[in-house]
């Protein structure tokens, strides 16, 4: 069985998804225990569940954009039928890549501007940009999942 490249982005992704959803919600259980038990928060929790939350996020999409795994609604669908719903389709999808795109270029730019700041988290102490910049990436293997599936998505015409 070959191995490809997007299969093992795909499984990469996914185990970091994974990871950063537990850690965060380990984050936010100590937070609450150490809140409510011992009256002493964490300092820096604010800041993990935000970073976690984004790596989540980002990662995760590129197996959203495989399966088509978005949140649909699908009132309208009957009356997309025939060429008229290819024509929506494909319009639709390319808001998407333009909208996708647009998020991924500015993410990096994001990254240029806390680079030149030298922007710092408060309690971890960590440069903003090297977090923009993994998240960044994430994004972009989402944007690629994201053209790399549009064949796949107009099966069922």
């Amino acid at each position: 069985m070959p191995l490809s490249v997007l299969k093992v982005l795909e499984v990469l992704c996914s185990k970091i998804a994974i990871v950063a959803a537990l850690l965060m919600a380990l984050v936010i259980f100590v937070d609450v225990v150490g809140r409510t038990v011992f009256d002493t928060p964490l300092g820096f929790s604010y800041e993990v569940v935000s970073i976690s939350l984004a790596i989540m996020f980002y990662s995760g999409l590129y197996h959203v954009h495989k399966t088509k795994g978005h949140i649909t609604i699908d009132l309208l669908d009957k009356f997309y039928v025939g060429t008229f719903g290819k024509i929506i389709f494909w319009f639709v999808y390319l808001i998407e890549c333009v909208f996708y795109t647009t998020l991924v270029i500015t993410l990096f730019m994001q990254v240029e501007e806390s680079y030149k700041f030298g922007d710092v988290f408060l309690f971890l102490g960590v440069m903003k940009w090297k977090v923009l910049l993994a998240v960044s990436v994430f994004a972009l293997i989402a944007w690629v999942s994201l053209f790399v599936s549009a064949p796949k998505r107009n099966s069922g015409f």
